[in-house]
């Protein structure tokens, strides 16, 4: 390890005295909190550890009496270690309070938001204020994001490096900004954006006349060329958004069919897919050209871009950047008489892996949270809504596990639920409700995509029987929208008590568009409270087995358009309480086979038009109680029952083929 005469390393709490600083190691990179270990010595015997633990500290790197870095943290172990002559040795873990994230985790959802305001809310909810933002491109807001149980950091981690963002930190003596951006390219130099220049010079060791890098290794390495990647979304279910990013231009020294497929990928969009697509190639091919460096340029830090001077390869002396490093450090002196070696002054070195200034660099991809089962959820809505569901019969749910206890159609995105069939406008539809319970699954077990695959029953959603007790009934039951009542199609499976019950709260409609067949075993029952209408387009048949009784309670009327034949095999009786009626068009017919009785209980009228005949085979009888009168004309014949027979008219002709005989009483002729 190099020694440099002016180089030495002070660290000071936020609270108490300063330590002297025996030795340190720090590790950091991009897209990686640091790690600060240090090895102290303090003439303090007993230091409260209240005054160290999760506060504020910085540690410096001076040459001379001028400080050339800063690294700022809060510390997250302390642990006091021996006492010698004259001072007690202690250990201290500095690391930046985004570690702090790593302690928390959470189940939670966030709604059409951008992954760097996610992130930055994330953040903030914990105070952690001290951002800068270096987003350059356009990010897509996510629909619905879920937090399923990550810690805070690893969400954070795991969001940046699907979305191609990357972080750092930029530290002073009173604090440390982590700075967040989506172009490694941003980050700057660590010098003047003109003047960076690190010294090459292998042959260094001893007491260093100024900070070099004594050994560069560079490496390429075979990896994948080609990432291709898939997804599916319901609203374009043909298109299989397909996206392909390739390595062009890093793939000269290594073949170009090395492809990697993968599905799903985490996208439902082109315009998310595309970039998606390109930061995941980035991320499999981020150590594809690598340099490692070696030396005690203190000025290194992740991001920072520098350039190399006086390789022997002309190619390697160009700008790099710098991705992740370990340093290490020892200060002798802070040992003074009582450990072999206090005499050896103060060394510095680091171990570090570039790339180059032009290339692109993205984090490797976490993995993502998998559900394994399936969860519970109840639908949700607006206030006063009973049901509420889009165009696609997706609806809202509250989770047990989200705190934000919304419970309204903010709680979640738009869940798509499964039917018993799902044809192209056909199919079966039932739309939970508000304050139903859902069997909510996911979509190759990402939280992200949930869907309700069942629903249940619970104590405050009760089934519409009494259980055990009906247990031998299935049904298919619903609820009045907003109202009382319900319909109903039930299955009683007792036996001797099966059942097939229909219940219509308000109209029934049938529509059959060929054959329809009833068939019933026993007896059938029909009521209808107001009125019926039957209609049929050609021919009614209805057979009865036996009696037929009709009963009307007033009118009725019959229309016949054509003939009407009625026939009956024995007797018919009809009985009419008041007036009958009968009117024929053309002409009316009756043929009785015997004998025909006709019985009037007070009048009867007999009108005919033109002409009527009356033929008798052998016998006509005529009765009358009281009188008999025949008018035709100015002609008339009366018969009374006292007897007396008068005949009127004009003229009387008497012609027989016979005698003609008169006999009376008297005969007054004339």
């Amino acid at each position: 390890m190099p020694r440099q005469s002016d180089l030495r390393y002070t660290f000071e709490p936020l609270r108490g005295d300063p330590f002297e600083v025996v030795s340190f190691t720090l590790e950091e990179g991009l897209s990686q909190p640091f790690k600060l270990e240090l090895e102290l010595v303090s003439h303090h015997q007993a230091i409260d550890f209240y005054r160290m633990l999760d506060l504020g500290a910085v540690f410096t790197i001076w040459r001379d009496d001028t400080p050339v870095r800063y690294v700022h943290g809060l510390v997250s172990l302390f642990q006091q270690g021996d006492t010698g002559f004259r001072r007690t040795r202690y250990t201290a873990v500095v690391e930046p309070t985004l570690k702090r994230f790593d302690l928390r985790s959470n189940w939670r959802i966030f709604q059409a938001q951008t992954v760097p305001d996610i992130i930055t809310n994330v953040l903030a909810e914990q105070k952690l204020t001290d951002i800068r933002s270096e987003i350059c491109f356009e990010h897509q807001p996510r629909e619905y994001c879920v937090q399923a149980g990550e810690t805070d950091l690893d969400f954070i981690a795991r969001l940046a490096a699907e979305e191609g963002l990357l972080y750092t930190f930029e530290h002073r003596a009173d604090g440390h900004t982590l700075v967040l951006t989506d172009r490694v390219g941003g980050l700057g130099t660590i010098g003047t954006h003109t003047d960076c220049p690190v010294i090459y010079q292998p042959m260094g060791g001893g007491d260093s006349i100024e900070p070099a890098l004594n050994r560069f290794h560079y490496t390429e390495q075979v990896r994948t060329a080609v990432q291709v990647q898939r997804d599916y979304t319901f609203t374009h279910p043909r298109y299989n958004q397909q996206h392909t990013a390739t390595g062009d231009q890093d793939l000269n020294n290594q073949h170009k069919d090395y492809e990697r497929y993968d599905y799903p990928g985490r996208y439902k969009r082109d315009i998310a897919g595309k970039p998606f697509t390109k930061t995941r190639l980035a991320a499999l091919r981020n150590d594809a050209k690598l340099a490692h460096l070696e030396g005690d340029d203190e000025r290194l830090q992740p991001g920072l871009a520098f350039d190399l001077n006086d390789h022997p390869r002309e190619d390697f002396n160009d700008r790099w950047r710098t991705i992740a490093i370990k340093h290490e450090g020892k200060q002798h002196t802070s040992l003074q008489e009582e450990s072999f070696g206090s005499g050896l002054g103060t060394s510095y070195s680091l171990k570090a892996s570039a790339i180059r200034w032009t290339s692109d660099w993205k984090a490797p991809l976490r993995d993502k949270p998998c559900i394994d089962g399936p969860q519970i959820a109840t639908v949700v809505g607006p206030p006063g809504e009973e049901i509420y569901c889009d165009e696609w019969g997706r609806v809202k749910v509250q989770f047990p596990w989200d705190r934000s206890d919304k419970n309204n159609d903010q709680s979640s995105c738009w869940i798509r639920v499964a039917q018993g069939w799902a044809g192209a406008t056909w199919g079966s539809m039932a739309i939970p409700r508000v304050g139903q319970e859902l069997v909510i699954s996911y979509l190759d077990g990402d939280p992200d995509q949930p869907i309700a695959i069942g629903r249940a029953y619970r104590q405050t959603n009760l089934p519409p029987y009494e259980l055990p007790k009906h247990k031998t009934r299935m049904t298919i039951k619903s609820r009045t929208h907003k109202g009382p009542g319900f319909n109903e199609l039930r299955f009683e499976d007792e036996l001797g008590r099966q059942e097939v019950f229909i219940h219509a709260e308000k109209d029934k409609n049938i529509h059959i568009k060929n054959n329809n067949g009833i068939f019933v075993g026993n007896d059938r029952s029909e009521r209808v409270e107001h009125n019926e209408k039957v209609s049929i387009g050609d021919h009614r048949t209805e057979d009865v087995g036996q009696n037929e009784t009709i009963s009307i309670g007033a009118n009725r009327s019959v229309t016949i358009g054509g003939n009407k034949a009625e026939t009956i095999k024995l007797a018919k009786a009809e009985t009419i309480g008041l007036a009958k009626a009968l009117t024929i068009g053309a002409a009316y017919q009756t043929s009785v086979g015997a004998a025909m009785n006709t019985t009037v209980g007070l009048s009867q009228s007999e009108q005919v038009g033109i002409h009527k005949s009356v033929v008798v085979g052998k016998r006509f009888s005529i009765t009358v109680g009281d009188e008999l009168n025949i008018n035709v004309g100015k002609s008339t014949l009366v018969m009374k029952s006292d007897g007396s027979v008068l005949i009127n008219g004009r003229t009387f002709d008497f012609t027989a083929s016979g005698a003609v005989q008169i006999n009376g009483k008297d005969v007054d002729i004339n």
